[in-house]
């Protein structure tokens, strides 16, 4: 029950922001553009904290509550680099074996009691998020770390600059904007800086649609299997 709510309301949430953030740039002022550009980066590092945080919740269920999991997980730069490692290097079969699902062209034994539509739903969704964990798994370590830190930054509080040239000499242009927080990891202050970019951030709306579709599909998946195994149940007890 808590996975389906889940799905439908706050893993859609994070696009849904996003998108409106986006929609409204344009007819913003510049300063104004600076802290939606900023909104959509944030919706872009929790979409990737609660992909981690989800997978790894259902991976780990068979000896943890999912619901506890998720609610408890934390992105931090080891959970970060070691999510991404994973989905671009294990092969398909693995990281489906991994959630408990079976491959895609196994479904219909693995899932007998589903008529022939359902199988076609299912097998597209597992198809896509496939597509989706690939497609997010090519973003890169540079972009990784970015989340990993901003994700951090999430839990000491983090302030908007339009400025930073006070650190250091270069400072931030005028396209651009930062959040500022302190690392505790490295004792440092920690500046993130994005630029007001319409096509970069379309690209970051891109990764945001990707990774709560991969979401999305990924309970929808293990539901379907939560209900097999539940009918399979019944079965045998009639």
């Amino acid at each position: 029950e808590f996975l389906s709510s889940y799905a439908e309301l706050g893993v859609t949430s994070r696009r849904l922001i996003a998108e409106t953030c986006l929609r409204a740039l344009v007819m913003e002022t510049p300063e104004h553009r600076k802290i939606l550009a900023m909104n959509i980066m944030e919706q872009y590092v929790a979409a990737a904290g609660e992909l981690v945080g989800l997978y790894y919740a259902l991976k780990e269920r068979a000896s943890r509550p999912v619901m506890q999991s998720v609610l408890d997980f934390k992105l931090d730069r080891q959970s970060a680099m070691a999510f991404f490692r994973e989905i671009t290097q294990l092969s398909s079969h693995e990281l489906l074996a991994g959630l408990g699902l079976p491959p895609p062209e196994a479904l219909a034994e693995r899932c007998p009691s589903l008529p022939e539509k359902d199988i076609k739903d299912l097998h597209k969704a597992m198809e896509q998020m496939l597509y989706d964990l690939s497609y997010t798994g090519r973003i890169g370590d540079g972009a990784t770390l970015a989340i990993a830190q901003m994700a951090g930054q999430r839990h000491v509080g983090t302030a908007l600059v339009k400025q930073s040239a006070w650190l250091d000499s270069r400072g931030l242009r005028n396209d651009q904007v930062a959040a500022m927080a302190i690392d505790d990891e490295r004792r440092t202050i920690s500046v993130t800086a994005i630029a007001v970019d319409e096509k970069k951030l379309e690209n970051i709306l891109t990764n945001i649609n990707a990774m709560t579709r991969a979401s999305q599909n990924m309970i929808y998946g293990v539901l379907t299997m939560y209900q097999e195994d539940e009918r399979a149940l019944r079965r045998e007890s009639a």
